[in-house]
């Protein structure tokens, strides 16, 4: 039997197979079909079981990541969405917490409300902090806003109460109610999405949830429809952003914890080789045709965060840290009003594309740039499926970039590229410096179709000693897929200073999230022994603004516990923010805790033949190197393995990617089919000739 994983990205959809029993996998890439994803999606499936030759009833597990969530927020394309509030909340979006987007930029402005305030409804209700009702939901209040919702023809309705976070029988009483009076209008309950307190990002994550639901309901629908038809035996799952797997039937209830599920699965491939190699400090970088995600992976564990921003707009769900850019292969060169090239945001994606393309592109992109400078083989990308037009790229290159600049084509690309690269630098600071830690301590592990065309590059400038090139770099985010266990993510709030906390109270709290976890895995079909749960807390300093979370082991909080959670949020806030404050009391925000359900390992040793210690090039290209062109070897890189050892300059070729390796780096294989490139060698020669230089 065989796993399947596809990933639907801008330009491209990736898709990813692998054999339970032996751990073999297999890989295929068509292009993205963004007005309608699933088509790109199924094509996909279609090729590769036709490439493998087998059956669709050979599928056991079918994992999706999807963009259909993220692009419908980013682009503004949801469904008409109204929301409902307790009276005198309906502003709590529009005025959210008062800062600037960019603090020195005048003219910088917040995102506009999803919902604009026509459509924010006030219900005449109210529940104090404590839980206590104060004001009952009224059923004939509720008849007239069901008539206005049609009268407006809501599609989906965000109901955000005051303080449902701790009494969420209002909430459910007007979901109720509603599903009789307007059954065709979906509802979203903040209860169910985030039942914590800050009333700003509850309502900002909840009306988000609600904008992209339909959109995301029908899309699922359609595709788990078209699964069946083909007799795939397997369910749909779709990752998370936090690097879990879901269901498509909560999926599409909770779309907003879809909104990096992509970029999610690439993370799980950097802990993979971070578990499996002597690398275990790793930045990841996914570099595909519209955008650069990055993250950072610790002794072998992802960052993770409860708060993030997409377009301006608060998401306070569980996620895989990250930083997302607008740098890919697609990004479109351009010259500012002062004369500075300048490379994305804006990118040529997959309709037109590049001009090398030949889709009909006309802006100079990041692939032109390299097709020009011989990085990309213009005759097998894609395996040969794909052409590309070397002189259309040129021209556009010379009439938009080089001429302007009073430059040759060859300088205009490469200035393009180093553009692009110190965006890319700046981008992965933020995960890394920013957030406390050296970059010189972490591997650099690249991968997404053009990653590995600029991670040498960037890491050199990082101060990376390694790069890691996975075995399937354009398809790393559907290959950790393949790798993510169930996920499920609980959280209560329950706000008190530590010096007066009630542990009979924290600890029914825990058992009530476990007893919940515990149903959801095995309403899913998990046995207990394969289940994993993890019980955390928020704290942070009294009247501090954010909160630091800390785990708590074998799910109950005690004293020693307890004691143990104050120096770990002592330790972690000196390395985030360079300082503590021992001694000073802490305060318990939220209580949290993660579900998992444990799928079965699949092995990721290869099996290879051992060779000579040779390896035969299949060709030369001439690319551009430090001004100037020097014939170059290219390998294919089914040809390497762990006995082969590569000096640079070179160009390593497969289906879904190219690899470039620098004059004088040298690159091997690892015994899981990584290609490392070390960079300490290049590096101390550097440092020698530094020195000499001095004396």
């Amino acid at each position: 039997m065989y796993r399947i994983g596809v990933d639907t990205g801008g330009t491209f959809t990736d898709v990813s197979l692998i054999e339970e029993k032996t751990g073999k996998s297999y890989v295929t890439k068509v292009p993205s079909t963004p007005s309608k994803p699933s088509v790109a999606v199924l094509n996909g499936v279609e090729q590769i079981i036709k490439e493998v030759g087998i059956d669709t009833k050979d599928l056991s597990f079918f994992i999706h990541g999807t963009t259909v969530a993220t692009n419908a927020l980013l682009e503004e394309k949801g469904v008409n969405t109204a929301l409902l509030t307790t009276k005198g909340f309906k502003d709590v979006l529009q005025i959210g917490r008062q800062t600037r987007p960019k603090l020195y930029d005048f003219r910088a402005r917040k995102s506009n409300p999803l919902v604009p305030r026509n459509l924010r409804f006030e219900l005449d209700e109210r529940i104090d902090a404590n839980g206590s009702v104060l004001k009952e939901v009224s059923r004939d209040e509720l008849k007239e806003l069901a008539a206005l919702l049609k009268e407006n023809q809501i599609e989906s309705l965000a109901v955000c109460l005051i303080n449902s976070y701790i009494n969420a029988s209002h909430e459910q009483e007007v979901k109720r109610i509603l599903n009789e009076l307007v059954p065709e209008i979906s509802i979203t309950l903040s209860c169910e999405i985030l039942p914590e307190f800050r009333e700003y990002e509850r309502t900002s994550t909840s009306v988000a949830n609600a904008y992209v639901l339909p959109k995301m309901k029908h899309y699922l629908e359609h595709l788990d429809d078209s699964i069946k038809e083909m007799e795939i035996p397997s369910n749909l799952y779709v990752m998370q952003s936090n690097g879990g797997v879901i269901s498509a039937d909560t999926a599409m209830n909770m779309p907003v914890r879809t909104m990096l599920s992509g970029p999610a699965g690439g993370v799980l491939a950097g802990r993979i080789v971070a578990k499996n190699t002597a690398y275990k400090n790793i930045i990841t970088i996914d570099m595909g045709g519209t955008s650069l995600d990055t993250a950072l992976i610790e002794n072998e564990e992802p960052q993770y965060t409860t708060m993030s921003e997409i377009d301006g707009r608060p998401i306070k769900v569980p996620m895989v840290e990250m930083h997302t850019i607008g740098s890919g292969g697609g990004s479109i060169a351009w010259i500012d009003a002062g004369g500075a090239l300048r490379v994305g945001p804006h990118s040529a994606g997959a309709d037109p594309g590049p001009v090398c393309y030949g889709k009909g592109g006309t802006e100079p992109t990041v692939s032109d740039a390299n097709v020009i400078l011989g990085r990309l083989n213009p005759d097998s990308i894609l395996g040969g499926r794909m052409k590309m037009d070397v002189e259309s790229a040129r021209k556009a290159m010379k009439e938009k970039i080089a001429d302007p600049l009073g430059i040759t084509v060859e300088e205009a690309a490469e200035g393009v590229l180093r553009v692009i690269n110190a965006n890319m630098v700046r981008g992965i600071r933020v995960i890394s410096i920013e957030k406390g830690h050296d970059p010189r301590n972490f591997s650099l592990m690249a991968f997404g179709g053009a990653g590995p065309l600029h991670a040498v590059d960037i890491a050199k400038e990082l101060g990376s000693k390694e790069v890691i090139i996975p075995p399937s770099p354009g398809i790393a985010c559907a290959m950790g897929m393949l790798m993510a266990d169930v996920r499920h993510d609980y959280v209560q709030t329950y706000s008190t200073k530590l010096s007066a906390l009630d542990f009979n109270k924290v600890n029914e709290i825990v058992d009530s999230l476990a007893a919940e976890a515990k149903q959801d895995l095995e309403n899913e079909g998990f046995a207990e022994g394969d289940m994993e749960l993890e019980a955390s807390l928020d704290l942070r300093y009294i009247r501090q603004a954010y909160e630091i979370n800390v785990p708590i082991h074998d799910l109950k909080v005690t004293g020693n516990s307890l004691a143990e959670a104050t120096n770990l949020f002592h330790e972690i806030h000196e390395r985030v923010y360079g300082f503590n404050r021992k001694g000073e009391e802490l305060e318990l925000i939220n209580v949290r805790l993660i579900g998992s359900g444990k799928i079965k390992e699949v092995s990721t040793d290869r099996e290879e033949q051992l060779t000579d210690g040779k390896v035969e090039k299949i060709g030369e290209r001439d690319i551009y190197f430090n001004d100037s062109f020097v014939t170059t070897p290219i390998y294919e890189r089914t040809s390497l393995n762990s006995s082969v050892s590569i000096t640079g300059p070179a160009v390593i070729e497969q289906l879904d990617s190219t690899i470039i390796i620098h004059p004088d780096q040298q690159v091997t294989t690892d015994h899981t089919g990584n290609l490392i490139i070390d960079l300490a060698v290049e590096q101390t020669r550097e440092e020698v000739q530094y020195e000499y230089s001095k004396n």
